[in-house]
């Protein structure tokens, strides 16, 4: 067995060394073209990500439920995650699904929970799409009206949406509207 993983080794390894030996023999190129896109924190920064996403799921901690919680930033970048020792993993999938649905609608998933019930077209559209998630607890998150960001909150059951929002109240230039 064990001659078997070094000879999967070998040749698992040995085409990556000969291709970094022919890239370091090769003449360096003129310029390094730039990446097209970055993570940028022009949008929301880590450490602002991170304050929020701690302070979400204390919030949650604090009114006894466990919880998930994360920022995407506007080009759909996660920037962090967190959730509380315990979690039921369906609160992570819930978080994420609740971000896909912010990203894609720029509202809150309270304010689209309450326009598939009074907007029938859109109901129609959209209620059974199996990419949305519709149950509060997620918010977008606007800097000077441009929108910047998503905290999505999941797991915490009918508490995911007010510990989002007491989690927001930390960042003094952080909007959920434009």
């Amino acid at each position: 067995m064990r001659a078997r993983i070094v000879l999967l080794m070998s040749v698992l390894l040995v085409p990556g060394f000969v291709a970094a030996e022919v890239a370091a023999q090769a003449p360096p190129a003129a310029a390094a073209a730039a990446p097209a896109e970055v993570i940028s924190a022009d949008l929301i920064t880590r450490a602002d990500a991170l304050k929020i996403v701690d302070a979400s799921i204390a919030s949650c901690e604090r009114q006894g439920e466990k919880a998930a919680a994360m920022v995407t930033d506007a080009n759909g970048y996660l920037r962090a995650a967190m959730s509380s020792d315990g979690l039921n993993p369906v609160g992570l999938r819930t978080a994420n699904l609740k971000t896909v649905t912010v990203l894609k609608f720029k509202v809150s998933t309270r304010t689209l929970q309450e326009r598939l019930k009074s907007d029938a077209a859109f109901a129609k559209e959209y209620g059974k799409d199996e990419r949305y998630f519709y149950h509060p607890g997620a918010v977008p998150i606007y800097r000077e009206g441009k929108f910047v960001a998503v905290l999505a909150v999941g797991g915490g059951h009918d508490k995911d949406e007010s510990c989002a929002l007491e989690a927001l109240k930390l960042l003094s230039w952080a909007k959920t509207t434009p």
